[in-house]
């Protein structure tokens, strides 16, 4: 995509419409308000993102370098349960109501 801190594929895309920016003035689709992971040597960041696909809202996890342009050219995207688990393994589980708030309702695919 043409825009930093974004990345689509043939099926999904980061729904920029939900979350935090990635960035002070940068696209939104971020699920949390920093990257999961900042590569000290390269700059690159793993973010974990709001996506928008056939099915409705998704999730996907992404890197990017420090210019922010993906560094990936496969993902993995999972619904709201997969993400839970995820979140709360990863010590992020107070973030879920926020995720939950931001989502439109499910079987709505935009």
């Amino acid at each position: 995509m043409t825009e930093p801190f974004t990345c689509a594929n043939a099926r999904y895309r980061t729904d920029t419409r939900h979350g935090h920016p990635h960035g002070k003035g940068q696209a939104r689709g971020s699920v949390l308000q920093a990257p999961l992971v900042t590569q000290a040597d390269t700059g690159d960041t793993l973010w974990l993102e709001y996506v928008l696909g056939p099915e409705g809202a998704r999730f996907w996890l992404m890197w990017y370098d420090a210019n922010g342009l993906p560094r990936l050219t496969n993902s993995a995207v999972m619904d709201h349960a997969n993400l839970a688990i995820m979140l709360r393994a990863l010590g992020h589980g107070a973030a879920l109501d926020a995720v939950q708030a931001a989502l439109p309702p499910a079987g709505h695919a935009a």
